[in-house]
């Protein structure tokens, strides 16, 4: 499977919003679609990019990375 661009915006937009909700509203696609382009994209990589938990959706320091989100 081919990681696509649209996957990493998605994943670049759900970092942001830090909530697959809010994300999926912007992008105007089901959560669940969202979601699994998400966890595909992990699969691919090998790598969690993000932490879910009931309060929001947070990149982890290798999703920060990935996704360019690093300030330092």
């Amino acid at each position: 499977m081919e990681t696509e661009l649209r996957d990493l915006r998605w994943a670049i937009i759900a970092a942001r919003h830090r909530s697959l909700r809010q994300a999926a509203e912007v992008l105007n696609v089901r959560q669940s679609t969202l979601s699994r382009a998400i966890r595909d994209l992990e699969s691919q990589l090998g790598a969690l990019l993000f932490e879910r938990s009931n309060s929001g959706t947070r990149p982890t320091v290798a999703g920060q990375e990935f996704l360019g989100l690093r300030s330092d």
